[in-house]
């Protein structure tokens, strides 16, 4: 079975959503929101503050679940004073029942019948498939589809298993604005992180 490794983007946390690690999970979103305000806000400001921002980390971390993202990684350091207003989770996914099928024939046929924009790329020698697209705001839905969000997956083939695949999903808000300067700085960000992948194949 493979393994990966990739470089932390710098300012961001990798939390794993595994049920065995709920206890610590909760414990570390908790000092986040706590560690969100600084100290020497009043405790009377700080706290419904702190409240809130537990209360949406813990939102954005339930829809990752739902999903069945078994990790989420998220930006806890401010930049020039403001939040970074984007996150990625990281999902597996074996094929239960496969056919012979090449990993590189598998990504052409997610790609034909996907609306996003595709493209075929390698990560660390391996083939996957890339997808961007701007999704509209979905006022019913959780965050961050409360807001239009430029969202990039990719869809990645594991190097011994041909019914293996990682999937890591982006999603950013940028500015407010989707298609501005901020939300492609940070897809820019999120692409070049990718590029820091390597399997690791077990014997």
């Amino acid at each position: 079975m493979s393994a990966y490794s990739i470089v932390q983007i710098p300012g961001w946390e990798t939390l794993s959503l595994h049920p065995r690690d709920h206890s610590a999970l909760e414990r570390r979103l908790t000092e986040l929101a706590h560690g969100a305000v600084p100290a020497e806000v009043p405790r009377d400001t700080a706290t419904p503050f702190r409240k809130e921002v537990r209360k949406e980390l813990a939102r954005v971390v339930a829809h990752a679940q739902a999903a069945g993202a078994g990790l989420i990684a998220l930006p806890v350091e401010t930049v020039d004073g403001s939040a970074v207003p984007a996150s990625y989770t990281v999902s597996e996914w074996r094929d239960p029942d496969p056919d012979d099928v090449a990993p590189l024939d598998v990504l052409k046929a997610i790609a034909s019948a996907s609306a996003a924009r595709t493209e075929i790329v390698e990560v660390d020698g391996r083939p996957a498939l890339r997808e961007e697209t701007v999704e509209l705001a979905d006022p019913e839905a959780e965050p961050l589809a409360t807001h239009a969000g430029r969202r990039v997956t990719y869809t990645v083939s594991a190097p011994d298993s041909r019914h293996f695949w990682v999937i890591f999903t982006f999603i950013t808000l940028g500015d407010g604005n989707p298609d501005g300067p901020l939300a492609h700085l940070l897809t820019e960000l999120f692409d070049a992180h990718l590029t820091t992948l390597r399997w690791k194949v077990r014997a």
